[in-house]
């Protein structure tokens, strides 16, 4: 990887789609030109707090996991979890592809984001 031109300045994008993300968007947007004096704070309190878990390593997704490989480890994830039925209709022996492709209306519910949730969770060998 390439040195950063400036070791002090970033760029940080947050997700719109996770609430915890919009949260600290919004703090941080009210900080104005303080930005960096709050980020600071925040991080060194959180690092010398003797009540603040450690932070989780980041884990590296497994090399050369095929599509196919990963998809099965959600499924078995999933069904793991309760969240996905693996009993099939053996009487005409379906298959996934010939199963109707799942209709979505952009919203998700509890056990919609519990799912995601148990499976990154998962994937990060929690």
């Amino acid at each position: 990887m390439a040195e950063k031109k400036s070791l002090y300045r970033f760029t940080i994008g947050f997700n719109p789609g996770d609430p915890a993300h919009r949260q600290v968007a919004e703090l941080l947007n009210q900080q104005g030109r303080r930005k960096a004096q709050f980020l600071v704070n925040a991080i060194l309190h959180y690092i010398h707090c003797p009540e603040t878990p450690d932070l989780p390593e980041p884990v590296e997704p497994p090399a050369g996991m095929s599509q196919a490989d990963m998809e099965a480890l959600v499924v078995r994830s999933l069904e793991e979890r309760g969240y996905l039925n693996t009993e099939r209709s053996s009487e005409n022996n379906e298959t996934a592809h010939d199963m109707p492709e799942p209709s979505f209306d952009g919203t998700l519910d509890a056990a919609g984001f519990a799912a995601i949730s148990d499976s990154l969770a998962a994937f990060r060998g929690k």
